[in-house]
């Protein structure tokens, strides 16, 4: 059937592209920990593949959700799909943090054979039925996909794309790389407050009623502020924060820094403002 939108192919091809580079690299990677497994040096291969996944497939899966599952979304024929590869994501984030905790080869091992099964099936799933479920709802995937090379991959880059790089979509300054496993983000320690520049930084941040607005904190401490007042909070309280954009990215780093400890509640969702409670389960 021929495509609603020409142009679509084009993008369709380049994404399906960009998808057997993760792909190949990722066998790569996963196979290089099964190989070392079977002796003693596997710890620098598995953190290999650890930043691998920091670095390129969370940024890339906050992309997809931010750009191409969001069209699909409300969509009849694509509701269902689109929550079963949400499910996904979220599986492979505790997959990711499964990973940070191995502490013998066969934990390692066993991890990220899982891990790489469920991201080629997942990788399928866009492929083979997202994608032309989106081009034949006469989604204009160039319009939509424009400057996103965490999708598109070399095909996305140009002078013209000004997201904030973290992978969500919206304008801003420069990326703060997404954390995965329980190392923390640089500058954040654990039971420790916010070094003094980041809480100098924070001052003015906090509006009437408690609420923390990241909209005003520097790009580059927004993360160790954040999480220094999310590793203070006892069981119960809670922490709630005002964006511009979805703060996805964050909750992506959260879940993999403290598996299960925090719950995420959008009081509002856009479009221009963004209200999220972070509560510390009890």
């Amino acid at each position: 059937m021929a495509s609603p939108h020409a142009a679509n192919a084009g993008a369709i091809a380049a994404i399906r592209d960009h998808h057997e580079q993760l792909a190949a690299r990722l066998r790569a990677l996963t196979a290089a920990v099964l190989t070392a497994g079977a002796g003693e040096q596997w710890q620098a291969p598995l953190d290999a593949l650890r930043e691998w996944y920091r670095t390129e497939l969370i940024p890339h899966a906050v992309a997809e959700e931010a750009r191409l599952y969001a069209p699909a979304a409300g969509g009849e024929r694509t509701a269902l799909l689109v929550r079963a590869m949400l499910d996904e994501h979220r599986t492979l984030v505790a997959l990711i943090a499964e990973l940070a905790l191995s502490r013998d080869a066969l934990h390692a091992c066993t991890t990220a054979a899982s891990a790489e099964a469920i991201f080629a099936s997942h990788l399928g799933k866009e492929n083979d039925l997202l994608l032309p479920a989106l081009d034949q709802a006469g989604i204009d995937l160039p319009a939509v996909l424009q400057g996103m090379h965490e999708i598109l991959g070399g095909h996305g880059r140009g002078a013209t794309d000004d997201s904030c790089g973290c992978g969500c979509g919206s304008d801003g300054g420069p990326a703060e790389p997404i954390q995965i496993g329980r190392r923390p983000p640089e500058g954040f320690v654990p039971g420790m407050p916010a070094t003094g520049g980041a809480a100098a930084a924070a001052d003015g941040a906090d509006l009437p009623g408690g609420d923390l607005d990241v909209r005003v904190l520097p790009h580059g401490q927004r993360h160790e502020i954040i999480f220094a007042r999310l590793d203070a909070l006892a069981p119960g309280e809670e922490l709630v924060i005002v964006n511009d954009h979805d703060p996805k990215p964050l909750r992506y780093q959260t879940a993999a820094l403290w598996p299960d400890v925090f719950e995420w509640t959008y009081r509002e969702s856009g479009p221009q403002r963004w209200r999220v409670a972070i509560t510390r389960a009890g």
